[in-house]
């Protein structure tokens, strides 16, 4: 993530001990995350900027459509 992007979302929290139930954490970074970060680019943003959000939009795009998870709030990084 950070080469591709320059930033890495937060770890995914683990289930605490009392949860019986053992939970999956997803691969990837939240849909939430990645709006918060990369909503606008800068006007005067260089090109690699450019390049960058436009890697995140195609990431946020096709994940949310074609390669969507179960939970839909996930966009998996594989």
């Amino acid at each position: 993530m950070q080469a591709l992007i320059g930033m890495v979302p937060p770890e995914p929290r683990k289930p605490e001990a009392e949860d019986k139930k053992k939970e999956r954490v997803a691969a990837g970074a939240t849909f939430t995350w990645i709006s918060s970060n990369f909503c606008h680019c800068l006007d005067n943003a260089n090109e690699d900027m450019v390049k960058t959000y436009a890697r995140v939009y195609m990431w946020y795009v096709i994940s949310r459509t074609m390669f969507a998870d179960g939970t839909g709030k996930n966009a998996p990084w594989m």
